[in-house]
């Protein structure tokens, strides 16, 4: 009798514990605003990177395109800039922005494969940054600053990613965990549901993954309230964008003359097409330092193009079409600091490789503009006449009836 009198105390713990915790759910979930328009345009919402409930929501808004950048989405100061040129819902387009510094593609790669079926059958844009396919990959304390607990629970739960793409996430994932921790003489994510779950996928142990399902679980609950009450207050100091009154053709060439106005007021201390602030604070005195000092630098090997590879496996397991944005180079600048031609078009011949190997990857290859003036805004990032291309190949990439 008493130990069915026990049993029957437990019981009823277990079933407040599950009310309370449906409560909350119910709660949280009855209290979420619509997805605003005006968040997508901007790249500076680190939840954006890190969560999952914001993601989604802007997937699932039928005229939204998702951009999946680094940092030359921070350039919203060139007109050209798709959340400018997009501005309003031009073309019947509202573009969400995800990314910033320092997310390469196994950071993409993460919270893609985490999206859910809100991502399944998608158009997204995905931009590869040159400066990326360094030969030991991204840092791991690059890393660490984008990773997601609740994106690594996410993407291990999904049955539309395969069991090979869910390992390679989780032996690179704890590579990085590994690398940080030794470098900073820290432990984290060792106990974390995602941090053993990551270390049991990736040396292939079941047995352990199965053990961890009520923390897993709990965890995963717990994550995504979380996401949803930290998505909930930043999304309501944000509006709706008015539908567009008129969808008029673009004037290429009246846009074009306008990028080039700005570019020139923007351009005025350097003869390498960099934005005076730019070259002001990083080049500007340094600049005979910075002569020659990439003569040895090379893109040939790198762990990022596997990292890119698994991306867009992803994508394609997941049914999404890509346009892939193939950022060029400053062509003067890395002439002048030794990165020369025949190495620069090496890098660009890989990703291109890597490309041509999915029949739903849409390349806009814009490589052969290293030279052209105003293309890029510095040394690597998209500028007037670049995001002029950029958006072209949208409007063409996702048209709206």
């Amino acid at each position: 009798m008493r130990k069915k009198n026990i049993f029957l105390t437990l019981l009823c713990c277990l079933l407040c514990i599950a009310i309370i915790l449906a409560g909350v759910t119910l709660y949280i979930r009855g209290t979420m605003p619509d997805y605003p328009d005006s968040l997508g345009s901007d790249p500076n919402v680190t939840e954006k990177i890190t969560g999952l409930y914001m993601m989604r929501q802007a997937a699932q808004q039928p005229d939204t395109l998702l951009i999946f950048g680094s940092s030359e989405l921070k350039t919203t100061d060139i007109c050209t800039h798709p959340a400018n040129f997009f501005a309003g819902k031009r073309c019947g387009i509202q573009v969400d922005l995800i990314g910033r510094g320092s997310c390469q593609s196994l950071v993409h790669a993460l919270a893609i494969a985490a999206g859910g079926e809100e991502l399944n059958g998608k158009k997204v844009v995905l931009i590869t940054a040159p400066q990326s396919y360094v030969e030991e990959g991204i840092a791991a304390d690059l890393f660490m600053a984008n990773f997601s607990e609740l994106q690594v629970l996410a993407m291990l739960q999904d049955d539309t990613i395969s069991d090979e793409v869910k390992t390679y996430l989780s032996a690179r994932i704890q590579t990085l965990i590994e690398r940080y921790n030794e470098e900073n003489g820290t432990s984290l994510q060792q106990h974390t549901a995602a941090g053993l779950l990551t270390n049991a996928k990736a040396d292939g142990n079941g047995f352990v993954s199965s053990l961890l399902l009520p923390y897993r679980v709990l965890s995963g609950w717990a994550l995504d309230c979380k996401d949803r009450v930290e998505a909930r207050a930043i999304m309501r100091r944000y509006e709706d964008v008015s539908a567009p009154q008129n969808n008029t053709p673009v004037d290429w060439a009246a846009e074009e003359e306008a990028a080039l106005a700005q570019a020139a007021s923007m351009v005025t201390n350097n003869e390498f097409y960099m934005q005076d602030d730019y070259y002001s604070t990083y080049v500007g005195r340094k600049l005979k330092q910075q002569e020659g000092k990439d003569s040895a630098l090379s893109y040939d090997v790198s762990p990022e193009y596997d990292d890119l590879r698994c991306l867009l496996d992803i994508c394609r397991q997941k049914n999404m079409e890509v346009l892939f944005v193939h950022v060029p180079m400053n062509g003067g600048w890395n002439d002048y600091t030794g990165f020369t031609a025949d190495r620069r078009e090496s890098y660009y011949q890989k990703v291109r490789a890597i490309t041509e190997e999915y029949d739903n990857v849409t390349l806009l290859d814009l490589t052969r503009f290293e030279y052209e003036p105003y293309f890029l805004c510095d040394t690597m990032h998209l500028g007037w006449k670049g995001w002029l291309e950029v958006d072209r190949a949208i409007i063409e990439f996702y048209p709206k009836d």
